[in-house]
């Protein structure tokens, strides 16, 4: 469950935050003037939801989907590095 603070915590307690946003996983909000500011997050979190977007941006992404899950039904799987060649087939393409 996210938190949120006020920059001044954010300011004269870093250390303590950041530990906890790593052990736990659960993002915090930093405030600034009541206004939310930024957002700390675990970087392997951080990670995916970049990973999310990139593989959003491609044009074809829900048919894409679509068959993982159909495939994913049916017991059908690829071994990791399979699925990282093809990726980066895809972004020599784009």
């Amino acid at each position: 469950m996210e938190k949120i603070i006020p920059i001044s915590d954010l300011q004269t307690r870093a250390k303590k935050i950041v530990e906890s946003v790593k052990k736990t996983r659960d993002p915090v909000i930093i405030t600034q003037r009541g206004r939310p500011a930024a957002f700390l997050v675990n970087y392997e979190d951080y990670e995916g939801m970049i990973a999310t977007l990139e593989e959003m941006s491609q044009p074809d992404w829900r048919e894409r989907l679509a068959e993982a899950e159909r495939d994913s039904k049916a017991g059908k799987g690829i071994e990791l590095e399979e699925l990282k060649a093809r990726r980066a087939k895809r972004v020599k393409k784009g």
